[in-house]
């Protein structure tokens, strides 16, 4: 359906993506993949813990649900409790954290005035990403089997936004039902080798080095079930509304494209804006920068407008 660019630009984002550019991709692009080098990414989560300021309009709260550590972060203002969003970080499913990414999930919660599930799956190097998306999905049927909760929400960026996928692709697989609209923000959804994608004009991604990664992928002990590829038919035909946001010409924006395509195809509301001038995930790796805030609001009002027709088709076949 739509395809909705946005080309505002200011210096600071320009002289982040040069600097991402020079000094990021640089970086990720000739650091070596190994078990001590994956290891030492945690570090990313507990420096960014350092930060003990609070954000405002939210309360945040330490937690667990189906024996998965979360962050439980209420708005002041709420407009539905009985709709929950569970967000899940990125990383390339080995590093980041509740911690990197409580900005972003506290202003979701915030922008949609719903309560807000952010979880600390496990990662690679200790566990493959079959484990990963287990944990994210444990988290979702506990929400499903709720009581306080009608509708779920499932929000990722990057790596976070293919275990959102798989939790449609497990819901529909068990016969549960689904999330009732997908936020992604850069989202990765195509985890097969034979992936097609460039790096040319992203400015921090080398994607190409994904395949290095595999064998941690892989690890287990949980299996990685059903189709790598979340833009596949056989899935994006179970996908609720989708709304995903990318930095125009990154390599991911293909993933996007390609879920589109799909969606398109099955009739299911979708939209895809792409900003200009941004870095991958920039909704979550520059939270408060002007482009991010904006994405974030696009984000939610799609949201927000797909829930109320959800309601209304409710109401009116009751």
């Amino acid at each position: 359906m739509s395809v909705i660019k946005h080309d505002e630009r200011d210096v600071r984002s320009f002289v982040l993506v040069c600097l991402c550019r020079l000094i990021v991709k640089t970086l990720l692009s000739i650091l070596p993949v190994s078990e001590r080098m994956l290891g030492r990414l945690a570090v990313l989560d507990e420096w960014a813990g350092r930060d003990r300021r609070t954000i405002p309009g939210v309360t945040a709260e330490r937690s667990a649900i189906a024996g998965v550590p979360v962050d439980r972060i209420t708005p002041d203002l709420i407009d539905d409790p009985r709709t929950v969003v569970l967000y899940l970080h990125g990383g390339a499913f080995i590093a980041c954290g509740l911690n990197t990414h409580r900005a972003v999930a506290s202003t979701v919660a915030r922008d949609l005035a719903v309560p807000l599930v952010n979880v600390e799956y496990r990662q690679c190097p200790q566990v493959g990403v079959g484990t990963s998306i287990r944990d994210a999905y444990a988290v979702y049927r506990a929400l499903r089997a709720s009581a306080d909760v009608d509708r779920i929400v499932v929000a990722g960026d990057s790596a976070g936004g293919y275990l959102a996928a798989k939790i449609v692709d497990y819901a529909a697989r068990d016969g549960l039902a689904g999330p009732d609209a997908y936020i992604g923000f850069s989202p990765l959804l195509n985890l097969s080798p034979d992936a097609k994608r460039s790096s040319k004009h992203d400015a921090m991604l080398p994607v190409d080095r994904l395949e290095e990664l595999r064998p941690f992928y892989e690890r287990g002990p949980e299996p990685l079930d059903g189709s790598l590829d979340a833009t596949a038919d056989d899935v994006a035909r179970h996908f609720p509304p989708v709304v995903l946001i990318c930095a125009r010409d990154e390599a991911l924006q293909k993933d996007a494209l390609d879920l589109r395509d799909g969606l398109d195809r099955h009739g299911i509301p979708n939209e895809i804006h792409l900003y200009a001038g941004q870095i991958h995930a920039f909704p979550a790796a520059v939270s408060n920068s002007t482009q991010a805030k904006d994405a974030v609001r696009v984000a939610t009002a799609f949201v927000r407008d797909a829930l109320a027709e959800a309601g209304r088709a409710d109401a009116a076949s009751a």
